[in-house]
């Protein structure tokens, strides 16, 4: 399951890349269908186009994902842990989804190792995203209340992890 996150993580600020955003920021609604079970995140990311992150799950239990060119840091306050880890060691699909090609007016195809990510966009702005992957999960990111080319603080993008909290390094 974290892979299929850290996958659908590091896609989405790719995708603003290609699109020409220098920001993007958004509420999100992520569900993962795996044969008879479902489960539905909820949340806020900011994204830039230098491939810096934060993803903020509110629900259902809060986590922070913050993303970086070297690595991800997963703070989880309920586990009072961070885990840390290269970005090597995840597939980026960054220059993937750089170049998704059109097929519909508000439709994009990108394919990675063998896995298609479908994008909707509307008012050029990315509205879901749809998969399925190597595990027959299925999965789709709803994004709303986005917002494009607003500043981005470091602060807000900057890692933090409580004193005493647990540090796993992957």
């Amino acid at each position: 399951m974290r892979k299929i996150l850290i996958v659908f993580l590091l896609a989405l600020p790719g995708f603003c890349a290609g699109l020409n955003f220098k920001s993007l920021q958004s509420d999100f609604t992520q569900t993962v269908n795996s044969q008879n079970q479902s489960i539905s995140y909820s949340g806020k990311f900011y994204a830039r186009n230098d491939n810096v992150a934060l993803w903020i799950y509110e629900s259902p239990t809060p986590k922070k994902i913050y993303f970086d060119k070297q690595r991800v840091v997963i703070v989880e306050d309920e586990l009072e842990q961070a885990i840390i880890s290269r970005l090597d060691e995840t597939p980026n699909l960054t220059q993937i989804l750089t170049h998704a090609m059109q097929i519909q007016p508000t439709l994009y195809k990108a394919i990675y190792d063998g896995v298609e990510y479908f994008i909707t966009v509307k008012n050029d702005l990315p509205t879901m995203i749809d998969y399925k992957d190597r595990l027959d999960n299925k999965i789709k990111i709803t994004l709303k209340n986005q917002v494009a080319n607003k500043q981005i603080s470091e602060e807000i993008l900057t890692p933090v992890i409580p004193q005493g909290y647990d540090i796993i390094n992957q």
